[in-house]
């Protein structure tokens, strides 16, 4: 088995391995993960399709927290709290996402990557 097979089968489910992170990129993948901040990559950096990939994901999953959240707030009482829930939930998605982008991994979120894949 090559090397690249074994760092293949090894790496964990829903990561996609591989990619070097330059340094010029760090601030933009951070941004990538800070709701409307994601635009910011996503209209200027030309050059790295793995920055555009990751900003696509934060934009898409910042809309669908926002969207989860005003669904909620019509449900009052109950939405109160799920809401609270829901932030927090994005908020460590979120920083689990600035995690994987600044080591170079590709990390595929259910439903927002398969979302952000088709803009």
């Amino acid at each position: 088995m090559k090397p690249e097979d074994q760092l293949q089968a090894t790496a964990p489910t829903g990561a996609v391995t591989g990619n070097v992170v330059r340094d010029q990129d760090k601030v933009m993948l951070v941004l990538a993960y800070l709701g409307l901040l994601a635009l910011i990559p996503l209209l200027t950096v030309n050059d790295s399709d793995f920055v555009k990939w990751h900003a696509k994901n934060g934009l898409v999953l910042w809309i669908v927290g926002v969207v989860l959240v005003m669904v909620l707030q019509f449900i009052w009482w109950m939405g109160q709290f799920l809401g609270c829930l829901l932030m927090l939930a994005l908020v460590l998605v979120s920083i689990v996402g600035i995690s994987k982008a600044l080591k170079g991994e590709r990390w595929r979120i259910p439903l927002v990557t398969d979302i952000a894949t088709k803009l």
